[in-house]
């Protein structure tokens, strides 16, 4: 807390200065000043909360200097000192709100315990201010809340302690809504708030606007706008540069929608809404940008992804090995799923979901570490559903494809015919006739030897991997639950599900369906 001593007498300022322990009466800093106009610039520069002043100054007394800044600060809190026994002063002073008239001579203790009644005064003014502050936004964010998801046909009633603030329930005021969409910030909530409240406050006022907000989830800001007859897209789009500027250094990731424009409080759900809509086109375009609400006349015509043949055609791409193609082939899907096309992003995720399946499944067919869509502790679906962007999507994807290629060109095999022998049996392990004898013609070699070479460079028996290799592939399959499990046993090369069943549970310690209920509970 701090205190402004004005005063035309310097000895009366020094003492007061130097023989009265301020901070243990909790003031933090003290400035003086030597007349009432020295001491009213003094008082415009430091902010004291508290003044204690001398009475007769010349220039400017202290009840002016008070009349003048209590005009700029109501709550500051003024002693008066003086060593004339003045009624009118006295009653100035009261007039004044200050809180105590001390005389002079001065008596250091009633200094000291009149400061801490000032102090005090203060502390329970800034304490009442800040539960009325804080009444008055939760008020304000009931209201936004309630006139966002006010049903059509069905107007919000509104209680007096929501409308107790500049609110106008004209039915010709303009109001347009827009949302920030906040994703996978590192910040909590409260952090959030303290951070992006302010700026955007800043920018309304600048703008000559004024607004109510509220949230969602902790991570959706929706406003609604009022101050204009109508908010042209050229407005719209000035306000969005400045959200972005105000944003961009704060490391955060983020969308802002603009809804349309309504008029009448009790329309305003009708922006809100044509911004959400608007928030799920959002998905195709990049982090930290706005979007203005643009009306479709027709949602009927969707891009039906099956027949872009993408699974196989990047199955293809990985099992040649060809880098460049599988390259193109993202790059291809990209742009189809960009606008104007009408996609969802769900079928644009469902898609994304398949193509890391298959990247995968190849990963195991050529024997290498499948790290395509792993997330420790999720699901793959899990892993995807997070992705707030086309952008980051695809980003993904191609991170994933970046790997498989650098363990293609990185691969280096001990022995090559164990090699050949692994990626045969990646290739085959669905045909439920594999043999050794198949393996053994695919590399020249004869059976035993093959059988030996690969138990000594791999400490397993050749039919120990196979089936080693089938289970897993088949663990990878149950985690999805389109699969059936008698499906998932013809897929991995057992024709006799009831001999699947018991292998299944003979290497893993519970049967198949056991271990699909343990998966999809854990995701």
């Amino acid at each position: 807390m701090k205190l402004l001593i004005v005063d035309d007498e310097k000895l009366t300022r020094d003492g007061l200065m130097h023989n009265i322990d301020w901070k243990a009466l909790g003031i933090d800093a003290v400035v003086q000043a030597d007349d009432g106009i020295h001491g009213y610039e003094a008082a415009l520069a430091f902010q004291p909360d508290i003044i204690l002043s001398d009475v007769r100054m010349p220039r400017m007394s202290g009840i002016e200097m008070a009349e003048k800044l209590q005009l700029i600060n109501p709550a500051l809190s003024i002693i008066f000192m003086s060593g004339y026994s003045d009624k009118e002063y006295l009653k100035a002073a009261i007039k004044l709100k200050a809180v105590s008239y001390v005389e002079k001579p001065i008596d250091l203790d009633e200094i000291s315990e009149t400061v801490l009644e000032a102090k005090a005064a203060v502390e329970a003014d800034r304490k009442a201010a800040s539960s009325k502050a804080l009444s008055l936004a939760r008020s304000r964010s009931a209201l936004a809340s309630k006139l966002a998801y006010a049903p059509k046909g069905n107007p919000p009633v509104f209680q007096e302690e929501e409308l107790d603030f500049d609110f106008p329930l004209e039915a010709d005021t303009a109001f347009f809504t827009f949302l920030i969409q906040f994703h996978h910030n590192t910040y909590n909530q409260e952090a959030l708030t303290a951070i992006m409240e302010p700026a955007v406050s800043r920018i309304l006022q600048t703008l000559h606007l004024k607004e109510i907000h509220s949230t969602r989830q902790g991570l959706l800001y929706f406003y609604h706008v009022w101050g204009f007859s109508d908010y042209t897209i050229n407005q719209k789009n000035n306000f969005g540069r400045l959200l972005e500027q105000v944003l961009s250094p704060l490391s955060l990731r983020y969308h802002i929608v603009f809804g349309k424009n309504v008029t009448g409080a009790l329309h305003i759900h009708d922006s809100y809404n044509s911004a959400v809509i608007e928030l799920q086109n959002s998905f195709f375009y990049p982090d930290n940008t706005y979007r203005i609400y643009e009306h479709r006349d027709t949602y009927d015509t969707f891009l039906d992804v099956s027949t872009l043949n993408a699974e196989s055609r990047l199955s293809e791409a990985l099992l040649r090995k060809d880098k460049k193609q599988a390259g193109q082939l993202l790059e291809e899907l990209f742009r189809k799923m960009m606008p104007p096309a009408n996609v969802l992003p769900n079928q644009v995720k469902d898609l994304y979901y398949k193509l890391f399946i298959t990247a995968g499944e190849t990963c195991e067919m050529l024997n290498l570490q499948n790290t395509v869509g792993s997330k420790p502790g999720g699901s793959l679906w899990g892993y995807i559903s997070e992705c707030e962007s086309i952008y980051e999507l695809h980003h993904l994807l191609e991170e994933k494809m970046e790997d498989f290629f650098s363990q293609i060109q990185n691969r280096s095999e001990n022995n090559s015919t164990v090699y050949l022998i692994k990626e045969f049996i990646a290739c085959h392990y669905q045909d439920e006739t594999l043999s050794i004898k198949d393996i053994s013609e695919h590399v020249f070699l004869s059976s035993s030897y093959i059988c030996t070479l690969f138990k000594s460079e791999t400490g397993q028996t050749l039919n120990q991997y196979l089936t080693d290799f089938r289970i897993e592939k088949a663990k990878n399959l149950l985690t999805d639950p389109r699969y059936k499990i008698t499906d998932i046993s013809a897929r991995v090369g057992y024709s006799d599900g009831n001999y699947f069943g018991k292998t299944f549970k003979k290497l893993v310690g519970m049967s198949p369906s056991e271990y699909r209920e343990q998966e999809l509970h854990l995701s």
